[in-house]
This record gives structure tokens, C-alpha cells and sequence, in this order.
């Protein structure tokens, strides 16, 4: 393969502001969490615990399966829509302030800005890499929503 420069585009959102939107949310519960070991603290749980929803509209009318967290200090504290709602700035920057695109859309963009006769090619051969690809649900939901923004005659994988 080959990289096409004019094609690149670059997404600013990324798991350190997952994880300050996980801090936001579990301190809207009642949960402070300030200093850096504590941060810390904040990003293994999002690690553990953390998923994207496929429909997250969906999600958030069910009753979300509330996790069980033990915190090093021996206490434990429960995770319940946090676990989906903070990685859903990938999504949707909106959530934190930030004007910038959802991650699906920046795709679209780089994949429209190649030369058309690549463009079916690029869109069957999407590769995800990056911490923040390993949240469960991740390529599901990539999937989901390029699919609805996507030429409806286009094969996506």
C-alpha cells in the first residue's frame, strides 16, 4: 500500500477526552476523582467497563446493565449508562464541547476526498487501529454508521 496525502485527515478526539468525559459523568454520580492517580484510576475503568452502543438512543431507554467496580483503596462503586455514554464522544465531540466531526464522518471525508475510481476499493478495505478501537462494540458501530452515510450500492467491510 501506499498513503495518499491529500487524502489524510486527522481526528483530535481520543481516549484521554474519553476519559475525562468518564470522570465528568461518574463525578455527575457522585464519584470525585481528581488528582492523577486518580485519573488513572478513571482510564482503567474505561478500559474494563467502557463499551459503544450500536444504537445508543436505544440504550439509553433500557435499563443499562450497571458494573461493579473495585477501586484500589477497597471500595467499590457502580458503572451503569457512564459505560456508554463516554466513549460516544468519539462519535459525537459534540458531548464535550468540540465542534470537530465524529470519527465515522472523518472517515467519509478522507475516503470522498480519494480519486473516485479508489473510492468502492477504500470503502471494502477499512482498517481500525488504536487504543480506542479496542472498545468493545467499536467496529460494530464504525460499521453502523458509515452504512448510513455511505452510496447505498457500496459493500462495506
Amino acid at each position: 500500500g501506499f498513503a495518499m496525502p491529500h487524502s489524510i485527515m486527522r481526528v483530535d478526539i481520543a481516549g484521554r477526552d474519553v476519559t475525562r468525559y468518564l470522570k465528568l459523568l461518574l463525578r455527575k454520580e457522585g464519584l470525585s476523582l481528581h488528582t492523577t492517580a486518580e485519573f488513572e484510576v478513571v482510564k482503567t475503568m474505561k478500559e474494563r467497563a467502557c463499551y459503544l452502543a450500536t444504537n445508543p438512543q436505544r440504550e439509553e431507554s433500557v435499563d443499562t446493565e450497571r458494573l461493579s467496580y473495585v477501586l484500589p483503596d477497597g471500595s467499590t462503586v457502580e458503572i451503569g449508562q457512564a459505560r456508554f455514554r463516554a466513549p460516544e464522544v468519539l462519535f459525537r465531540p459534540d458531548l464535550i464541547g468540540d465542534e470537530s466531526e465524529g470519527i465515522h464522518e472523518v472517515l467519509l471525508y478522507a475516503i470522498h476526498k480519494s480519486d473516485m475510481d479508489l473510492r468502492k476499493l477504500l470503502f471494502q478495505n477499512i482498517v481500525i487501529s488504536g487504543g480506542s478501537t479496542l472498545f468493545k462494540g467499536f467496529g460494530d458501530r464504525l460499521l453502523s454508521e458509515v452504512k448510513k452515510l455511505a452510496p447505498k450500492d457500496i459493500k462495506i467491510r
